[in-house]
């Protein structure tokens, strides 16, 4: 799967040589890096079409041969046999063809380079190797991984959560995690590094005999966290944690540092703390596929007025912070509750929906807002 934050170094370094559109998409067919900022996020159909068929190229004529598509060619990225990934050129096809197949050819292979480098870089003591394998691996060798554990007396019959400590200012890390390490509540079995020179990441230990543990995990970290808190403080350093997903199993702990990379990626909050569990039904969301919502809503989309698109969003999107309820969703984008009200009954009139009323309709108008904004 092809890292974003890669993509995104990958087309500023080959745009930087043509002046032509050059797009990135992922393996669901979403454009993740652009030179075109706003394509950023839409479905691709050339592109899901040559990841999951035969295809390895596909040369687009007209500018609505495909939905989200404008002409120009679209080639896979194969790396060792692997399909992962499109890169597009945006351009009259006869054109642009020998700047297309050189711009693939340079992205693969800056992308086998940027693979060695961390290949080479990763640090292979067992405990730096454990934290690679925790952070950096998808699908671990199981007996590898256990192996490492039984080595640095890890035990996996233990429920751990993991807690990314994110400080504003990265000097900080080492200092971070000598003081959490401190703590009395820090014992031999939570797993703690730091990670990218950026971050202290946790994996903290939680007694699952206890009754009311999944109510209180909250207040436990509170309290194995107090020093460190306190030390930051005193210091004037700030820091935000994110708190990922239980886990009982070390070939799923990758996913759940991956939940913690999605809260500090995507969860804007003016908490210090952010969990993950309070925030699940939005990550389950965004796994929708936005080929499946061009399907289901394409002709929403060409059919509706921009000023009714441009009004649902800003309505729906304040109403599901909200939990549907109108008072609310009308403070939070400062509209006077009756003009909030009279909006809405116009949206609520164009689709003959009643969220209020039907728990099928709200699932509607969520969807249909998730495909307006992708």
């Amino acid at each position: 799967m092809l890292d974003v934050s890669l993509a995104k170094k990958l087309i500023e370094r080959v745009t930087e040589y043509t002046s032509y559109n050059v797009n990135i998409m992922n393996e669901d067919g979403v454009i993740i890096a652009s030179r075109d900022p706003e394509r950023v996020g839409t479905f691709h159909e050339a592109a899901y079409q040559i990841v999951h068929g035969g295809k390895d190229i596909i040369t687009v004529e007209g500018d609505h041969d495909y939905p989200g598509v404008l002409r120009g060619m679209n080639m896979v990225i194969d790396i060792d046999g692997r399909r992962e990934g499109v890169v597009g050129v945006t351009g009259n096809p006869d054109e642009i063809r020998p700047v297309a197949l050189i711009t693939k050819m340079a992205i693969e292979t800056m992308i086998k380079y940027e693979n060695q480098k961390l290949q080479s870089i990763r640090r292979q003591t067992r405990k730096e190797r454990f934290a690679e394998m925790l952070t950096h691996e998808p699908n671990p060798d199981p007996n590898y991984i256990r192996g490492l554990a039984r080595e640095l007396n890890y035990h996996e019959d233990i429920v751990r959560i993991p807690v990314l400590c994110r400080p504003e200012q990265p000097k900080y890390v080492d200092a971070l995690l000598e003081t959490i390490k401190s703590s009395s509540s820090h014992g031999g079995e939570d797993i703690s590094f730091t990670l990218d020179d950026k971050y202290v990441l946790v994996y903290k230990t939680l007694d699952t005999s206890k009754e009311n543990i999944f109510s209180d995990y909250k207040y436990i970290l509170a309290d194995y966290l107090g020093g460190a808190l306190k030390w930051m403080r005193k210091e004037n350093i700030g820091c935000r944690f994110f708190v990922g997903t239980f886990q009982s199993n070390f070939t799923q702990y990758y996913c759940a540092y991956r939940h913690c990379r999605w809260l500090a990626d995507n969860i804007h909050s003016e908490h210090t703390a952010v969990y993950f569990y309070d925030n699940a039904g939005k990550y389950i969301q965004q796994l929708l596929p936005q080929k499946e919502l061009q399907q289901i809503f394409n002709v929403f989309g060409s059919s509706l007025s921009s000023e009714f698109k441009k009004d649902y969003c800003e309505l729906v999107g304040s109403l599901i912070d909200n939990d549907f309820n109108i008072a609310a969703a009308a403070r939070q984008i400062f509209m006077h509750k009756n003009t909030f009200v009279y909006r809405y009954n116009k949206v609520r009139d164009m689709l003959n929906v009643n969220p209020q009323a039907s728990p099928r309709d709200k699932w509607l108008l969520i969807y249909l807002y998730l495909y307006m904004t992708p």
